[in-house]
This record gives structure tokens, C-alpha cells and sequence, in this order.
């Protein structure tokens, strides 16, 4: 259906604490050796007595002086050195001055968010917190809460299958007994002729803060794509799904359907009724209000009444819905980004390690697989029912989307995660 930075707060490894005021004196055998790197080298704050003079206690000592204004009446200073001595001589220097109530060092900090240092991160406005980009899935600041011991998730990408030699995201493919299948070939190793399975799977799980390519739905690269390649018929949809089934995999991405009496396929359908995980799937991509009265608007598997299937739009980079977008108040539960001619999603190109952008109602489906991944990985004790319940009470709504899908709202990581800790 596709339509051709960072929670590393820093571990000081020291104290940090302004010296006792009521002793005058402080020792430069205080500092931590780990702390060296983690605080301006050459510079000092120093808080004086009220009546001393800042000018009388750095005389003749290459010391330059700037106020600063801290509104709690005191009088502090930070001094920098003029010929390059070291914060430790600047300190153990001015230690046994009877006006100086306390010194420290002019200590560093980096801010409170993970950002990935993928190389094209910066086009990836859809990963991007909504203070940033009202469009984007607040991956950032999800990340900030997401840990390195969580659990891994297996996502079944039921596609065209993917490039199992991308870089960017041959680490992130389930192996072994797991391992992805070629049902449209049998005989032949896993591959993609056409980009549009690994295009969702590096949506999904592409590597994240590998200083290359794109970054994934999870910073600490949680999320696995199980790879199947099959043919879109029934036949191989159905023995996809049960394959996953049975390998216990909690998540099923399906971005493909069929409109009118073509969809209506209950073999398919009972499939998908007996997977006990979460069915991800698109709306598609023909502005049709699938609640309309004309039945070959409906799209499936999006309009099987079934409680495990989430149906998902595609919205723009403002969080409206996109100009191309099925939608229905009932039968499209969220939208997720699925880019526009003007700002299309980046993403892996089926060439070995190149990159190509798409738009469409099918990448929005891998972003709600991401999400459920991200809450599961997150929270493992939780049903599919309530995963599926959290992203759709989790949405950024949005007044253009209200009786346009189910939730009124573009889904949300952060939000999304939050309220599955309540649970």
C-alpha cells in the first residue's frame, strides 16, 4: 500500500555539593579522578562573604571574574584562569581565603532526552516529539523511559520479505527456530524483490544509534522482525499468520488489503480470529470513509469485525489525516505518520544499504507495530486486548480527526507508554 536525542544523563562518578560554608578552607584532594572530564577545565564558581571584595581575593592571580546573578542574595563568581592553570590549582590556590565561603567546578551536563546518532536522523520527522514536530510519534522521549533489560519483540512482517544483508537491520531479524520464511519461494533463501517489506521492517526495526542509516521504533533495539514473503493469496496469508501463531510471535503487521466483495475472504478472516496477538493492519489509501453506505469502499482485513484487529490511517506532518488517507469513524481506530509528495517517510531502499522515501497508509501500520512492540517489550504481563486499548486511549487528538477515526488522534510512543504503567 505504499504510493511510490538522548536519556544519556551524565554519570558523574563524583559528589556534587558545594563545600561546607562554614569551613573556609576546602582540599583539592576532594576531586574524584572520574569527575575530570565532566566539568570545564580552567574554570571555578566561587561564592564569597557578602562584604568581600571579588577583586581583592583574585589579585595577582591571572584569574578573570563574571557575576552571576542567582537570586538567592549571595555573591557568586565564576573565575577563569588566564594562563590555563587547572580547575584543582585554581581551587587549592584560593582555598585558605577567609572571604571565599565555597568553590566548585563550573561542572558540564547533556540534556535529558535520547536522540539516536543514526546519520539520517534528522529526516525522520515522524520519530520526532510533537514539541519539535506535531506529526511525529514522540519516539524521543518514549526512549527516555525505555531501559537496556527489557524484553525483546518479534513483530511477523507478513510482505514482500526483506533484504536479510541490510546493515542497518540484518541485527534486528529474528533467528533460529524463529528465523523468517520465504513461503512465496520455499525453495530459495529470504529476499525482497519489491522494497516494500523491508521498507516496513526498517520502520520497525532498523538499528537505532548505530551511527549509520535510520534509527527503529526502540532505542536500545528491542523490536525483532520475524520476515515473511508470501504471495498475497489466502492461501500463504493464512499459513503466515499460523506460522507466527505458532511461534508465539504477539504481533502481526499486515499492510495490504482488498476492497468490495474481493475482501471478503473468511478463511482470512478466521486466521486472523484465531491469532491470539495484536493484528496491525492499513486502511488504505483511496480517501474512502469505509462507514460509507457503498460496500466496495470497505477495505479488509481493515473492516473484519475483530476484536485483536487495529486499523490504522495515515496522517501528514501536522497530525492531520493525510490527503490520501482511508478513513472511518468505526472501522479506523488510529493514524500513524504515513508522509506525504511534500514530506514522504525515509526509509530503507530494497538496494543493498541505500535509502529511498515512500508514503502511504501501509508504513502508518508499521508505526502502530512499532508502538505495540515498544509496549510489550515495555510491559510483558499485559493482554493484546490492553495493548490495543492503550494505543487507542493514548492518541494526540486532533479536531480534524474527530469522526474521522475511532480514537480522534495520531498515536503517541510516549503517551502510549505512560499509560500502559498504570495498568
Amino acid at each position: 500500500m505504499v504510493r511510490q536525542f538522548f536519556a544519556i544523563l551524565l554519570s558523574f562518578g563524583l559528589i556534587f555539593s558545594y563545600w561546607p560554608a562554614g569551613v573556609n578552607t576546602i582540599h583539592a584532594s576532594q576531586y574524584s579522578k572520574a569527575a575530570s572530564k565532566n566539568y570545564v577545565e580552567s574554570e571555578v564558581i566561587a561564592e564569597i562573604q557578602l562584604d568581600a571584595e571579588i577583586e581583592k581575593i583574585i589579585e595577582g592571580k591571572n584569574l578573570s571574574f563574571l557575576p552571576i546573578e542567582n537570586g538567592n542574595g549571595q555573591k557568586l563568581f565564576l573565575l577563569k584562569s588566564l594562563n590555563g592553570r587547572s580547575t584543582k590549582k585554581i581551587i587549592k590556590s584560593l582555598q585558605k581565603n577567609p572571604d571565599i565561603l565555597s568553590l566548585q567546578p563550573n561542572f558540564k551536563y547533556k540534556t535529558l532526552a535520547r536522540v539516536a546518532n543514526d546519520t539520517h536522523r534528522l529526516k525522520q520527522w515522524f520519530l520526532f516529539d510533537t514539541t519539535e514536530t506535531s506529526g511525529g510519534v514522540n519516539a524521543f522521549s518514549a526512549w527516555d523511559i525505555e531501559n537496556k533489560n527489557q524484553r525483546n519483540v518479534a513483530i511477523a512482517v507478513i510482505d514482500t520479505g526483506v533484504n536479510t544483508k541490510y546493515k542497518d537491520l540484518k541485527n534486528n531479524l529474528t533467528g533460529g527456530s524463529a528465523k523468517g520464511k520465504n513461503f512465496e519461494f520455499p525453495k530459495k533463501k529470504l529476499s525482497d524483490g519489491e522494497g516494500h517489506g523491508t521498507f516496513l521492517a526498517g520502520i520497525i526495526a532498523a538499528q537505532t544509534n548505530n551511527k549509520k542509516g535510520i534509527a527503529g521504533g526502540s532505542f536500545f533495539n528491542h523490536l525483532r522482525v520475524m520476515a515473511l514473503r508470501f504471495d498475497f493469496t489466502t492461501s500463504q496469508a493464512v499459513t503466515a499468520i499460523n506460522y507466527a501463531k505458532q511461534k508465539n510471535v504477539p504481533i502481526v503487521n499486515a499492510s495490504w488489503g482488498s476492497y468490495g466483495d474481493e475482501g471478503l475472504d473468511l478463511a482470512l478472516k478466521d486466521a486472523i480470529a484465531s491469532f491470539p496477538g495484536i493484528f496491525v493492519t492499513a486502511s488504505g489509501n483511496e480517501k474512502y470513509d469505509h462507514d460509507g453506505a457503498d460496500p466496495e469502499q470497505k477495505m479488509y482485513p481493515c473492516d473484519f469485525e475483530l476484536a485483536n484487529i487495529i486499523c490504522v490511517g495515515a496522517s501528514d506532518k501536522n497530525g492531520n489525516l493525510a490527503d490520501y488517507s482511508d478513513y472511518g469513524n468505526i472501522s479506523v481506530d488510529v493514524v500513524a505518520p504515513g508522509g506525504t509528495d511534500d514530506d514522504p517517510i525515509f526509509g530503507l531502499s530494497n538496494k543493498k544499504n541505500k535509502y529511498t522515501s515512500a508514503e502511504g497508509s501501509s508504513l502508518s501500520t508499521a508505526f502502530v507495530s512499532a508502538e505495540a512492540g515498544l509496549i510489550i517489550s515495555k510491559y510483558p504481563n499485559l493482554s493484546a486486548a490492553q495493548a490495543i486499548e492503550i494505543i487507542k486511549n493514548s492518541v494526540d487528538t486532533q479536531p480534524s480527526l474527530a469522526g474521522k477515526v475511532l480514537s480522534g488522534g495520531k498515536i503517541n510512543y510516549k503517551k502510549a507508554l505512560d499509560l500502559a504503567g498504570t495498568y
